[in-house]
């Protein structure tokens, strides 16, 4: 009886060991991840500025741009009515909301209380004068209203487009960037080295021959939302060999092609 007694007082004993032993270790890997953790982040470097590379760089106006990778650099300054999330999902941008009111007309309501990076509003007049000029000029952005035969404005901030069929899923047309008629109504709208304004994250503040300086649109609607590059350098090469070889060298970060997505790149950098 007495060797029955001694032998459940080992058993147990035995599993109270072993119950600490496992916590002893769990909480020795915990504290061992935890401490990889710290160290990794204190060791993350915050980057404020990048350097990108762009071959060909024919102009910032998206509309006039034969040069598709230039897509790449203009998207961080203007902005569409409508933008394409990563799950293919259209997304509210410079439109809030879109509705169809018949077959084929289409109500817009555009995000009051946005400003262009040199401080004026932005209202429907604005995409008045985008819709105008993809109409007057060819465009790599003038299949997106092929279909679209008028565009009314209705106040300062809903438009009305007339389409001359039903288009499915119009809204992914809307995917145009949007200029200012403010800024165009004193500028050369053909001039390929003035410094444009828009409506995106950053702003345009030097156009060079070789390199173009973008910095942090302060005026930006979104603004409340932390980014931590202040400052990207857009350097411009003649050709895509000396694009690809000034990246070898380590001259820049990012070279822009029809592979990469330069915001995707910048959202992985802490911003």
């Amino acid at each position: 009886m007495k060797s029955n007694i001694f032998k459940y007082i080992f058993i147990i004993f035995v599993i109270i060991i072993v119950v600490i032993a496992f916590f002893v270790i769990r909480n020795n890997e915990n504290n061992g991840e935890t401490e990889e953790e710290t160290i990794a982040t204190e060791n993350q470097e915050i980057v404020k500025e990048i350097r990108l590379g762009i071959a060909q760089c024919d102009t910032l106006n998206p509309l006039l741009t034969t040069n598709k990778n230039v897509q790449d650099i203009t998207k961080l300054i203007y902005e569409p009515l409508v933008d394409i999330s990563s799950d293919y999902k259209a997304t509210p941008m410079l439109a809030t909301e879109w509705a169809k009111q018949d077959a084929t007309t289409y109500i817009i309501k555009l995000r009051e209380n946005v400003k262009w990076s040199d401080g004026e509003r932005f209202t429907s007049a604005d995409v008045q004068f985008t819709y105008d000029k993809l109409k007057e000029n060819s465009s790599i952005y003038s299949s997106n209203l092929e279909h679209v035969t008028m565009l009314e404005i209705v106040d300062d901030y809903t438009v009305k487009m007339y389409l001359d069929q039903e288009v499915p899923f119009f809204e992914y047309y809307l995917t145009f960037p949007i200029l200012s008629k403010t800024f165009y109504d004193t500028q050369d709208y053909y001039n390929t080295g003035i410094v444009p304004v828009g409506t995106g994250k950053y702003k345009v503040d030097s156009v060079q021959e070789n390199y173009i300086t973008l910095t942090k649109n302060t005026n930006w609607w979104e603004r409340d939302t932390e980014i931590t590059i202040e400052k990207i350098n857009v350097n411009v090469y003649d050709s895509v060999g000396e694009l690809y070889n000034a990246f070898k060298l380590g001259n820049v970060d990012l070279v822009s092609t029809n592979n990469t997505n330069i915001q995707d790149y910048i959202g992985t950098i802490r911003i």
